[in-house]
């Protein structure tokens, strides 16, 4: 048995001596069988309601150990394994690195961990289930049979797949270990959450799949008792790698995210005596522990050194977890007890002397220091060390249980330390990546100066720019409070209705202004108020909880949402067919316009229709829920009754793609016929006397003026189709409970739409571009938060990210997931761009302001985590803040806004 090495644990008593690690050491099981169910969260196998009968039973009878396993955030998948297998606590990038299929940086190739240890001692490993374990242990296993874990859509086969195996691979004896990694229970809670009518018949399936195992293992023991003396027997583990959320989510430090189910089982544990906590040796050591529904808590990552200790191979080297004393205790043996709490006292104590040089004494030599006090735990051990060494002397059950006292206390305080400083931080980088960043957020600010001195705004909106400069600020000094991070939708709807009231305070300043406008003005603010606190109390105050526990409210919303969306379309179309004042001579272009405004009508209605019957589909088949009957007959519609959900969803995105194309030809047609109309009245007014030749040039050029005019009106128009185009495609992309939202975003667009205009037409004055930047921005965020998403992983939502989808793909799966959980912003940041002229200087002036919004606050934030490294949320509030925000400044302004935004607005409808 390998210890570490550099410390004494000799003793020498009567010319013998004795050397503490050359104890024989036996392990306990030959053979492990590791299952892993992912997001099995406790209450899943070990609550009353468990579906685990199998299970359970044997919990009942005394012959299987269960735990509540506590997982760290980031609860996902890759770090959770990570953490199951090397003891030690995964770098918050594994939370992105989880979502790449073929990523292997992640890898565990160069990492100690138990696999590897397994493999070292020449044994043969098997394993079938979420292909992420092949990632990060090349060449590892013997026989595999890898699933791709991200097709949550799969809820059957992705399971099927991994029991199987149970029968045709685990019956044969060619095997040390085998790891299964089911992924169907963990899809279900993100499709339905832990409710879902489905979560129960999978824990039941899951659990007789343990059993097949258990009795396959239980007669492969039997016999290999028989006929080998040396046979040790089968430990099958069986556990989750985190738990989920009450919506089925899961990267969070929730509760339920991090209560994992954990059950240690083996056919050798019904030959032990009953467990009884009172007749343990260990028992009031072990009654200290925390207890949830009945049973022990520990740390997920306590599996490793135990799972070390029962096999009898080296712990890994940066493990930080500590052995589970209650698979030992029942056997009464002290003897295997302080053998493993040596082992894992010290390879902690190794550990620890890299970062605290002061406990080397105390490993080096510990006789020398049982009396030296100065580190209370290193003392600890030496006297640990010393009532071991009298223990196998004398055998005085007194000593040894002191002795594991000790050990514990040392192994505790260990870990403690270990903990808290597991994060290895580059400070030279993380400072030269935070000058960076700083520099580019100071020539933004620079430039928009600039930009600023040169134009001639109207001062009256100046308190709404006061206003906006002062919330940045305090925006970006509330990114080091973990409480505003945590709690930040409040600061977005706070500046959505701040900055409405102070636009409308803004217009009374105009001097002639009337009464009737200024009432006008507060109709328009009232309202807009009243649509943004009901969107506020849909998801956050559970209005939606109380509408739709009515049956079939839920679809109706949707309808309507739908029908709404349409309806606007259709008026969208009508105006620009009444705008229109090309003459007869140009007849032809008038019926290609009115061709190509048809087939728009007709592609956003199918889209719409297909959408709506996208959604009922998905809730027949997720949730087993009776389709209203007043929809059930677009079911049986002809064009999707062959159809199933993948092909439909792919139906879906063709028909969008080809609105998209048309949307294109409607606008290139109407331009063109404007200009038809331009060049016709142009060669009209060269027929007359040239004497007048002056006053045709003037009229000439007003002409093109109000032709420009015009055009860019239907150039606002056309955005505003792609609008109304877009938005059943990102309705198809979110929760079905959050589609009516969508109808409150387009009345909120339409009174801004409507006061813009307003001002323009009776007041002769435009809105700032900066200001509608900065409220753009604000609704972006606030919409966001709207649609149920948080600064936590765990709102990450991805039961729609595989709409369409046959098969993994990183880049398109990325790019869905973005759509389905920024929908509600990507639906604003297209609304913006109706709202700003096509006028290249405005849409300058536009980008840049939210550049630098978006720059102050990767600023502010990198400075916060910088300086607030070692605070206590680092990793629960600020790390996950910090990725949420790179996919808001890449994904969302980047590429959206500014690269997909310009190339729309400047090149495709430009004027």
């Amino acid at each position: 048995m390998h210890m570490p090495t550099g410390i004494d644990t000799s003793y020498a008593a009567g010319g013998d001596q004795f050397s503490l690690h050359e104890q024989p050491h036996e392990p306990e099981f030959d053979r492990l069988v590791f299952v892993l169910i992912d997001a099995l969260r406790n209450d899943f196998m070990i609550g009353k309601d468990s579906g685990f009968k199998f299970v359970s039973s044997h919990i009942e009878q005394g012959t299987a150990y269960p735990f509540t396993a506590k997982a760290t955030a980031p609860t996902v998948t890759l770090p959770r394994i990570k953490a199951l297998t090397t003891g030690t606590i995964p770098s918050f990038l594994d939370a992105i690195l989880n979502i790449a299929e073929s990523d292997t940086t992640s890898s565990l190739e160069n990492h100690d961990n138990w696999v590897y240890q397994f493999k070292q001692q020449n044994k043969t490993i098997h394993f079938f289930g979420d292909d992420t374990w092949m990632r990060l242990f090349p060449a590892m296993f013997d026989k595999t049979d890898g699933t791709t874990s991200f097709f949550v859509s799969d809820t059957t086969e992705v399971d099927l797949n991994v029991t199987r195996h149970i029968k045709t691979d685990l019956v044969e004896p060619d095997w040390d270990a085998v790891i299964f990694h089911y992924l169907g229970l963990d899809h279900i809670g993100h499709l339905g959450g832990p409710q879902s009518p489905l979560m129960k018949p999978k824990q039941m399936e899951m659990d007789q799949a343990i059993e097949s195992i258990y009795t396959i293992v239980a007669e492969q023991d039997a016999r290999r008792m028989q006929e080998q003396s040396n046979a040790k027997g089968t430990l099958i583990v069986v556990c989750g790698d985190h738990g989920m959320n009450e919506k089925g989510n899961h990267g969070g430090s929730s509760i339920g995210e991090t209560s994992a189910g954990l059950v240690f089982m083996s056919p050798q544990f019904e030959s032990r005596p009953t467990k009884k906590l009172q007749q343990q040796p260990l028992s009031a050591l072990l009654a200290n522990r925390q207890y949830v529904l009945g049973f022990p808590v520990i740390d997920q990552i306590d599996i490793v050194p135990t799972l070390a200790t029962l096999f009898s191979f080296p712990i890994p080297k940066n493990n930080l977890g500590k052995v589970i004393l209650d698979l030992y205790v029942s056997k009464q043996d002290f003897t295997s007890i302080l053998n493993s709490l040596l082992l894992n006292a010290s390879q902690l104590g190794q550990l620890l002397s890299k970062i605290a040089p002061e406990i080397a004494g105390y490993l080096e030599a510990p006789s020398s220091h049982a009396n030296d006090a100065t580190l209370e735990f290193g003392q600890s051990y030496a006297r640990a060390i010393s009532l071991h060494r009298e223990y196998l002397i004398s055998k005085d059950g007194t000593a040894a249980k002191q002795a594991i006292e000790l050990y514990y206390h040392f192994i505790e305080a260990a870990q403690s330390q270990l903990s808290n400083t597991a994060s290895d931080y580059n400070i030279r980088f993380m400072v030269a990546g935070v000058v960076l960043i700083s520099c580019s957020t100071v020539g933004l600010i620079c430039l928009w100066l600039l930009f600023k001195q040169q134009s001639h705004a109207i001062d009256i909106w100046s308190f709404s720019q006061y206003f906006s400069v002062l919330a940045l600020i305090l925006y970006a000094l509330s990114m080091f409070a973990s409480s505003f991070v945590e709690e930040e939708h409040y600061t977005w709807y706070y500046l959505v209705q701040t900055l409405t009231v102070l636009s409308a305070v803004s217009s009374f300043r105009i001097p002639v202004v009337t009464v009737g406008q200024m009432l006008h003005t507060i109709v328009i603010c009232f309202a807009q108020m009243l649509l943004v606190r009901t969107a506020i109390a849909w998801n956050h105050n559970q209005l939606s909880d109380l509408i739709l526990s009515y049956s079939g409210i839920q679809w109706h919303l949707m309808g309507l949402t739908l029908f709404t969306t349409v309806i606007f379309g259709i008026k969208t179309l009508y105006k620009l067919s009444s705008q229109s004042s090309i003459i007869d001579v140009n007849s032809t272009a008038q019926i290609i316009q009115n061709l190509v405004r048809a087939a728009m009508l007709i592609i956003a209605i199918l889209v719409s229709l297909l959408v709506f019957v996208y959604k009922l589909k998905a809730a027949a088949t997720d949730t087993i829920d009776e389709v209203p009957e007043m929809y059930a007959g677009l079911l049986n519609w002809e064009l999707v009754q062959p159809l199933d959900q993948v092909a439909l969803g792919k139906l879906i995105y063709n028909y969008g793609g080809a609105g998209l194309f048309v949307l294109g030809g409607l606008f290139y047609v109407t331009k063109r016929a404007h200009l038809l109309d331009l060049v016709q009245d142009d060669d009209a007014r060269r027929d007359d006397d040239d004497d007048q030749e002056e006053l045709q040039m003037q009229a000439l050029q007003q002409a093109h003026k109000r032709n420009a005019i015009l055009i860019d009106t239907k150039r606002t128009l056309v955005l505003q189709m792609l609008l109304f185009l877009i938005t059943p495609l990102l309705i198809l992309q979110s929760r079905p409970e959050n589609a009516v939202l969508f109808v409150l975003f387009h009345v909120q667009l339409e009174l801004l739409t409507r006061f813009h205009a307003y001002l323009q037409d009776k007041c002769k004055l435009s809105v700032p571009t900066w200001l509608i930047g900065v409220l753009i921005a604000s609704l972006s965020h606030a919409s966001f938060f709207l649609t149920g998403h948080s600064n936590s992983i765990a709102s990450v939502d991805l039961s729609n990210a595989y709409i369409g989808v046959e098969e993994y793909d990183t880049i398109l799966i990325g790019l869905l997931t973005f759509c389905s959980n920024w929908s509600g912003s990507i639906w604003w940041s297209i609304a913006g761009w109706t709202l700003v002229s096509s006028h290249e200087n405005k849409w300058f002036s536009y980008m840049l302001t939210h550049a630098i919004l978006f720059s102050v606050a990767m600023t502010a934030l990198s400075i916060s985590v910088t300086v607030l490294r070692e605070h206590l949320f680092i990793w629960t509030v600020f790390s996950p803040k910090y990725l949420y925000q790179i996919v808001w400044n890449v994904l969302f302004h980047w590429i959206l806004q500014v690269c997909i935004g310009s190339i729309i607005t400047q090149v495709v409808f430009c004027v």
